[in-house]
């Protein structure tokens, strides 16, 4: 047995309460996700250490190593997964809770970062609603330990350098693999194991090298573990969640873990410090704390709809260590007892357990969350995809209602969600829809979004390419509606400029930009409209709406303030009223708003999707009570009003709806 190291308990309570610090949106520890970095290379020398001693010593036994896996860490997630799956039942909208039967199979076949990363990025807003999001972290070290058991094994009678060679050779591998990842699919890069291996594998090779043969003096030793611990603490601080994360802001993280392991000892300062008790007794705890506080902190935003205050993520947290202990010590510990439960009784009633919430995530994805039991919710947040998400990108009348179209939307979601309430509000209106998501009608701008890849730009800027010159081939349009969020362009840090270019954001480059798509339009004889985005706050607008009729309370608390509008969106309306003085524009303010605040229903209708987005029957609403149709073509017909609006007013100019 390897002696024990309450040190290394102490680094894990180091590493546990980073993390939920970070979730809780404490600021002040932006880098708070690097404690998962900990956990890996802790977990890749504990796991090593025994792996390693018991091939040499010839005591190695897969179904042993398996087992031990199995007591450590299946009980607490089944039990965690059970309690989650009642919340969901009750606190989840359809599609939610389909998405969480998805993760359900998905965390019991250990690939729950396969699913996370073909579903969303780690720093992205809505993974604060997702209760098992955190299991991606599992997926990976068991994946890493399906493979590192049998090379050692099979490794057994090879010498140490040989199996040291090998292993620096994956670790040099997968941090390669960061720096391609990161550019090409970001989320790959942080959930799949070849961009993480190499965390594991530092652990893994400092097992193997013993830290015992450091025999360096006593001085060293202490300042080398003074450094690790403070390269940990101060990545806690610095850090912020990039698309480049894991890579080269991961190191200092990762070789801080490594010297607090190698020198670290109870015979120095920073090894005295981690074995304070109470630190130790948190790193007990660590495993149940780190599986309780996403589901905790997840069900707690589903349920309350508003942002949780400071004090309200604290009492949460306290509620994390009460239901960590309990599982601690009641689910935790009577399973790793082997004279309590023999190895067959583990993988029985491991399997069993898994099979049982396999086959419950494949009912909730089968159903689409039970979607049939709750219709009325399913459609308030029924995404307005326009002529069919088909035509995501796609540059061709197969994406019209007719093969001489009249009028054609240009933009990116927030033009295509105009496209239902158009035809709504004219059953045979010739249309063309030209949208493609996250991209905004410009001709010699697109923003640069890490979150969807490299190529991504360049995607962007030959899409508007292409419209223009489909635009000119095609003589029958008149009309152009164009839309965009906007705000793509000025919160990432970089755009490209003319395919080519890389400039810093700046709100003048997006309103030269959006003059230069007009003059061009209408130069080339078409008659254009832009229309603004709805307004929002930030907040998720028919997410808080759906909820609020799911636990039957009312919607007004979901209804925008107009001075959080004002501040929200400032650098958009500055945008717009710069160019309203020259060409058209329409906004949904004069309608949505009042001088209080912006409604989130018309006529009994709930009209969003989420944060801005009109969901299907929101814009089918709005297209009939304002008329889009007629409003967009008398907009783009007329001269827009010589007097600019302020930003600081609720509407915006010229044909305001």
């Amino acid at each position: 047995m390897l002696q024990y190291r309450p040190e290394i308990d102490g680094l894990r309570a180091l590493a546990v309460m980073p993390v939920l610090l970070f979730h809780a949106g404490f600021g002040f520890i932006g880098g708070g996700f690097a404690g998962v970095d900990v956990f890996f290379v802790i977990s890749g020398y504990l796991i090593t250490a025994i792996i390693h001693r018991e091939t040499r010593d010839g005591s190695f036994s897969i179904v042993g190593f398996y087992e031990r896996r199995a007591r450590r860490l299946a009980p607490a997630l089944l039990f965690i997964c059970t309690v989650s799956t009642v919340f969901a039942a009750l606190w989840m909208l359809p599609q939610e809770l389909n998405n969480f039967g998805k993760s359900l199979y998905a965390v019991s076949l250990l690939g729950s970062n396969f699913l996370f990363w073909d579903q969303t990025g780690y720093f992205a807003p809505n993974t604060d609603l997702m209760p098992l999001l955190h299991t991606w972290s599992l997926a990976v070290e068991e994946q890493f330990y399906i493979a590192l058991p049998l090379l050692l094994f099979a490794l057994r009678r090879y010498s140490v350098a040989t199996v040291m060679t090998l292993l620096a050779t994956g670790v040099i591998l997968s941090f390669g693999a960061t720096q391609i990842l990161a550019r090409i699919d970001p989320a790959a890069n942080f959930y799949l194991l070849p961009s993480r291996f190499w965390e594991l594998g530092i652990g893994a090779m400092l097992a193997i090298a013993n830290e015992r043969q450091f025999d360096f003096p006593q001085r060293l030793r202490e300042i080398l573990a003074a450094l690790g611990l403070f390269a940990i603490a101060a990545s806690y601080i610095l850090l912020q969640g990039t698309a480049y994360y894991p890579g080269w802001t991961t190191l200092p993280v990762v070789l801080g873990t490594t010297l607090v392991l190698a020198f670290a000892h109870g015979d120095t300062i920073v090894g005295k410090l981690l074995s304070w008790r109470p630190l130790v007794a948190i790193g007990l705890l660590s495993y149940s704390l780190y599986l309780w506080h996403q589901p905790v902190f997840a069900f707690a935003r589903l349920r309350w709809i508003d942002e949780i205050p400071r004090l309200g993520y604290l009492l949460l947290i306290a509620l994390c260590f009460v239901l960590a202990f309990f599982s601690w010590r009641y689910v935790e510990q009577p399973f790793r007892k082997s004279a309590r439960l023999g190895r067959r009784a583990v993988f029985s009633s491991t399997i069993a357990s898994g099979a049982v919430a396999i086959l419950l995530g494949l009912g909730l994805d089968g159903t689409d969350g039970m979607v049939a039991q709750k219709p009325d919710l399913a459609r308030l947040t029924g995404s307005s995809i326009g002529l069919g998400k088909r035509c995501d990108a796609v540059v061709d009348l197969k994406c019209a209602t007719s093969h001489t179209p009249e009028m054609a939307v240009w933009g990116d979601s927030f033009a295509r969600h105009l496209v239902d309430g158009i035809i709504a509000s004219k059953h045979d209106v010739r249309l063309l829809q030209l949208t493609k998501n996250n991209c905004g009608p410009f001709l010699d701008l697109a923003p640069i979004a890490p979150r969807l890849g490299g190529s991504w730009p360049k995607e962007c800027a030959q899409h508007n390419d292409d419209v223009r010159r489909f635009l000119l081939a095609n003589k029958s349009i008149r009309y152009v509606v164009l839309s965009s969020q906007l705000s793509q362009y000025l919160t990432e840090e970089m755009v490209l400029v003319e395919g080519k270019r890389e400039v810093p954001t700046e709100v003048k480059t997006l309103t030269a930009s959006l003059r230069s798509t007009l003059a061009w339009l209408k130069a080339n004889g078409f008659e254009a409209v832009f229309v603004a985005p709805t307004p929002h706050d930030g907040r998720d607008t028919g997410l808080c709406v759906a909820r609020a009729r799911l636990l039957e309370q009312p919607i007004e608390r979901c209804e925008l303030p107009l001075k959080n509008v004002r501040v929200h969106d400032k650098d958009i309306l500055n945008v717009l009223a710069d160019i309203a003085d020259e060409y058209p524009v329409v906004s949904f303010m004069n309608y949505l708003c009042d001088a209080d605040a912006c409604k989130v229903e018309d006529q009994g209708v709930e009209l969003f999707e989420d944060h801005g987005h009109f969901s299907a029957q929101g814009s089918r609403q709005m297209g009939r009570a304002l008329n889009f149709y007629r409003s967009f073509v008398d907009a783009a017909k007329r001269d827009p009003v010589s007097a600019q609006i302020a930003p600081a007013q609720p509407s915006l100019p010229s044909a305001a709806l």
